[in-house]
């Protein structure tokens, strides 16, 4: 009875305001109300996390990774999955592939259930129908795949008529646009080279410039030979990690899905507290895919980690799907936004 004799006091509270000409107020108080119940959800849903084990039936959880790619990788290897998931009946298995495409194939005949690998392959086989979406990020960086050229050319002015090697169609192409745009130029004022050997031609002067991973160039850039021209710094573009799973999956065990990527998360902040940290995670990466420790150092130097799509991101995912689709990229050319996303199960980690 007090319950009830409670909302009704609020009620008439509520309608006198109104009635007194404070409807302002009433907007405010409610507005205000209905934000703290927001925060008060999202709080109960973390804390409900937290506390939650899986006693289900056994389930084993396929990960795949490529040598190039973390930190799913780490949580894997570093025991930040065993922890998250302490007293729950899952165990996990990390897969090893050569590229994007393969990972796709995988999750296509259902041999995988989680995967992080580049933006382009994962929408690629989003259009294909390979059951799988986008839930997260690994990490974005605007550095790894810059436009490299002759040391000569020092601007825009410079780089018109210039021949520069990429591999059309992929990542670094769709950056090079966006780089040549926000120095006042587009496609039509350079000599496009489309090969995959983009360092041999680089160095033997067949071409004044490139767009491909800035590791390939690293020993030419050390030798003055070759300097960085433009990365995503200066057009305010990225190339993403994508962090991606398997619809079925994620639709039946979103707790588990959410505790997964809070496990990745938990890496980005390790990492994040220290260089210290930072290097001893290269250095274990390294111990794991047979790369130099250098090779993760250059490539990830620039690197916004964390599990969560930024705004940036969004915007990044959203040109990449107009760009493939421009450039006949996708099997189903009609797919959307909504068709390669899904951030539901990050808002019931609690990171978005």
């Amino acid at each position: 009875m007090k319950k009830v004799f409670a909302m009704g006091m609020s009620l008439c509270m509520a309608v006198s305001l109104v009635g007194c000409g404070g409807a302002e107020t009433a907007e405010t108080t409610t507005a205000a109300t209905q934000e703290s119940t927001a925060a008060q959800a999202e709080s109960t849903e973390a804390v409900s996390l937290d506390d939650y084990v899986y006693n289900g039936e056994p389930i084993e959880i396929h990960l795949g990774d490529i040598n190039s790619q973390f930190p799913l990788n780490l949580a894997y290897n570093m025991g930040f999955l065993e922890e998250e998931f302490e007293g729950s009946n899952v165990t996990f298995t990390m897969d090893y592939f050569q590229n994007g495409p393969a990972i796709s194939e995988a999750f296509a005949s259902g041999d995988l259930d989680f995967a992080e690998f580049g933006e382009q392959a994962a929408i690629s086989g989003i259009s294909a129908d390979y059951g799988y979406k986008i839930i997260g990020r690994n990490c974005d960086t605007e550095t790894m795949y810059p436009l490299v050229t002759s040391v000569d050319i020092t601007d825009a002015e410079g780089l018109k008529g210039a021949k520069i090697a990429v591999s059309v169609g992929t990542s670094a192409h769709y950056l090079l646009l966006t780089y040549l745009e926000s120095m006042g130029l587009t496609e039509n004022d350079i000599e496009l080279v489309n090969t995959n050997d983009t360092v041999t031609l680089l160095a033997s002067g067949e071409v004044q410039g490139a767009a491909d991973q800035l590791a390939k160039f690293s020993s030419m850039i050390d030798a003055g030979e070759v300097h960085v021209l433009a990365d995503g710094s200066a057009s305010e573009t990225c190339q993403i990690s994508a962090f991606v799973g398997r619809n079925e999956f994620c639709e039946e065990h979103p707790e588990i899905t959410a505790k997964i990527l809070r496990a990745v998360q938990k890496v980005d902040d390790w990492m994040a507290e220290s260089e210290e940290n930072q290097q001893e995670a290269f250095t274990t990466l390294s111990e794991i895919t047979q790369r130099e420790e250098s090779w993760f150092s250059t490539m990830y130097s620039g690197s916004n980690f964390g599990i969560d799509l930024t705004e940036q991101d969004l915007r990044v995912l959203g040109e990449v799907l107009d760009f493939m689709k421009a450039n006949d990229l996708l099997s189903n050319p009609e797919i959307t936004m909504d068709d390669v996303l899904d951030l539901s199960y990050l808002e019931i980690a609690g990171l978005r």
